[in-house]
């Protein structure tokens, strides 16, 4: 059995990205909403991306659902938001966490039950609003809440 710190099942919790184009241009429609149901979704402009964001290199980023359930940002140009990545580096997503690409904001969410960086099943489980640095026991990475 692999250690978690949440019990709900892979894939649980309805994982996906909502997304818009920057505040300036937006047109006051409700954001749009991709569910992540496959293993790896491509983003960026080429026609046969997972979701294809006009403006992006072909290729700009990836999600990657891994073995231990996590939705991982692999960016393959800058990527902004609560990772700031260079090209070749990774991120593991938690809910809430915002993404930027060119002009387009994205926030990947998962429910809190499901995700299994969110200790005791989330604030419904009993963590407070703020999390202390912690070591994921699967990974031993010490992971932080977002300072912006």
């Amino acid at each position: 059995m692999r250690p978690t710190t949440t019990h709900y099942a892979d894939r649980g919790g309805r994982p996906r990205l909502i997304f818009v184009k920057d505040s300036e241009s937006w047109d006051g429609k409700a954001p749009k909403v991709l569910n992540l149901v496959d293993d790896v979704v491509v983003i960026g402009s080429a026609q046969d991306s997972g979701l294809i964001l006009e403006g992006l290199e072909p290729v700009h980023a990836r999600i990657v659902r891994d073995d231990l359930d996590e939705y991982v940002l692999q960016a393959v140009h800058r990527v902004g938001g609560s990772a700031g990545l260079n090209a070749g580096q990774e991120y593991v997503l938690r809910s809430g966490a915002r993404i930027e690409l060119g002009g387009w904001r994205l926030v990947f969410y998962r429910e809190e039950y499901a995700d299994h960086g969110r200790p005791y099943g989330g604030r419904n489980g009993g963590e407070l609003a703020y999390q202390r640095p912690q070591v994921n026991p699967r990974t031993g990475i010490i992971e932080r809440d977002s300072t912006d």
